[in-house]
Formats: structure tokens, sequence, C-alpha cells
């Protein structure tokens, strides 16, 4: 599963603000960064860079003053 979930985002957080963390972290992202209040979700080229993304920054990079968290994406349940 190559898709994250970028959770605990402040409210002014932008695509633009995600897509150069990863650049300065240098973790590939396929797509664009979908955010909504709070959270969002990217996709990685594979498992391998999604791991790396979850090791490098869940809970040790702050954004806009909040410890962000990234874990991969699990579908709702209907």
């Amino acid at each position: 599963m190559n898709k994250l979930y970028i959770g605990n985002l402040g409210e002014n957080v932008s695509p633009l603000d995600l897509e150069s963390l990863f650049k300065e972290s240098k973790i590939p992202f396929t797509g664009q960064f979908l955010v909504k209040t709070g959270y969002a979700f990217v996709d990685c080229p594979d498992e391998n860079w999604a791991m790396k993304a979850i090791e490098a920054l869940s809970g040790k990079v702050e954004l806009h003053g909040k410890l962000i968290e990234v874990e991969h994406s699990v579908p709702k349940r209907q």
C-alpha cells in the first residue's frame, strides 16, 4: 500500500506546505496532496518510499507548530 495519511495538521496547512516538506526530506510522491481540515493524503511511488516517509516524518517533523503523523492510509469501512 503506497497511499499515506498525514494527520495532526494545522488548519492553515496547504498542499504547497506538504509538497515542500516532502521535497526537503527527499521523499518522492506521485500526484497531488489531497488536503482536508486537519489531515491529508498523498501517494508514494512504492512501498519502500512509503515506509521511509513514515520513518522520517511521523512524530519527528513540525509543521505550523504541530508534530505531524504519517501512516499508511486505511480505506474507510462502509
